[in-house]
């Protein structure tokens, strides 16, 4: 198991393909009733470990890309170089890790703030509030409830110590009710984590467009399966109060410019968080998580079971610089293993010693062997 620049080539390649594929069976042809919720954040976390995991292993099969292929290789890594023999690939390189350097220290300084901003906080003791969270956190550790005028819209933050943010208004006890069955959702399901995970990618693959819809469709359908998750339970009547409350705290955020929350910046994805939970249709099918673990599997092993490599000819004239040079194939030579485990490469009635790494190389490109002199 190694990185090279073909294994991570393949990764950026098998990793874009399959993101447009899923954001457009997602967003046009209804995926979500085939996999569930549940199925296509597996599909897109799929996608996640494809590329953060760039290798090439051992039982990977290498095809030639054929002459185009070759080119680019050499365009990129061989012919053009700057300088004192830097290729084109390593001034990409160099440009690639200082700007995901840059952009992930600024990422963890502002996460570093707003934990200590909101860490700083007192804890707001509203009664009403905690008992909606004893009855909907079925966990040990329950989050604490920051009350401040800080936040325009509900909120939530932490991985270990986790909080929910709650602007300081008025709320109904039926209003404050759902507004926690959605943080909790989000908490209970570990969103945060998978949120910043996925930024955290975005600052790896800074350059590549395709990160930042995986960000922008999955994150919608993170919130698709809180609403589903807080409104399960909830008959036609309470699942209308419940879009009322999301489309207020909406209506809030376009005041303030508040990107966290209930609501979402676009009010398309809006609308189709209204439309399925409006929708009689289940979405959260356990059948439906177990095809998407199926189909994420099968693409997983499949997109690690073959790489694009260079492949030459070399002409007869670059290999036959004497006149007593011979070319070595399984047709004219073969291997033998000793009893103390030397290998031996038999060629023209001579023993040449070969490594055993050499041996299982030659073996894999089809020369057979002999051991003890018997086939």
């Amino acid at each position: 198991m190694h990185i090279t620049f073909f294994s991570v080539w393949m990764t950026v390649l098998w990793s874009s393909i399959l993101i447009l594929i899923f954001y457009v069976l997602r967003t046009k042809y209804q995926l979500i009733d085939i996999c569930s919720v549940s199925g296509v954040i597996v599909l897109y976390l799929f996608c996640v470990i494809r590329m953060v995991i760039p290798v090439e292993f051992s039982w990977t099969k290498v095809i030639a890309g054929g002459t185009l292929y070759n080119r680019i290789y050499y365009f990129f890594c061989i012919e053009r170089n700057i300088g004192n023999d830097i290729s084109v690939f390593d001034l990409l390189r160099l440009i690639w890790y200082s700007g995901t350097l840059l952009i992930i220290l600024r990422y963890v300084i502002q996460y570093v703030k707003i934990a200590r901003f909101f860490g700083g906080m007192p804890v707001q003791r509203n009664s009403k509030a905690a008992q909606i969270v004893d009855a909907v956190w079925n966990g040990s550790k329950k989050p604490d409830i920051i009350q401040t005028a800080t936040v325009k819209t509900p909120c939530c933050f932490g991985v270990l110590r986790k909080k929910i943010m709650i602007p300081d208004k008025l709320y109904t006890e039926e209003q404050l009710r759902f507004i926690l069955l959605h943080e909790c959702s989000h908490l209970k399901n570990n969103d945060i984590l998978v949120k910043n995970l996925i930024n955290i990618l975005c600052a790896l693959y800074w350059w590549n467009p395709c990160v930042y819809l995986l960000k922008k469709d999955l994150s919608q359908s993170l919130e698709i399966r809180c609403d589903l998750t807080a409104v399960k339970e909830l008959d036609h009547q309470l699942k209308g109060d419940y879009l009322a409350v999301i489309l207020s705290e909406y209506r809030d955020s376009l005041k303030t410019r508040n990107s966290v929350g209930l609501h979402c910046d676009n009010p398309k994805l809006l609308l189709e968080r209204f439309q399925l939970v409006a929708n009689e249709r289940r979405v959260l099918v356990k059948k439906g998580n177990i095809l998407a673990w199926i189909i994420s599997g099968c693409l997983l092993f499949i997109s690690y079971s073959f790489i694009f490599q260079t492949k030459y000819d070399v002409s007869k004239e670059d290999i036959e610089t004497e006149q007593n040079a011979y070319e070595v194939n399984s047709n004219n030579s073969y291997l033998i293993k000793t009893d103390d485990g030397t290998y031996f490469l038999r060629i023209q009635n001579k023993d040449i010693a070969i490594s055993e790494e050499m041996a299982k190389m030659m073996i894999k490109d089809g020369f057979t062997i002999t051991v003890k002199g018997k086939q």
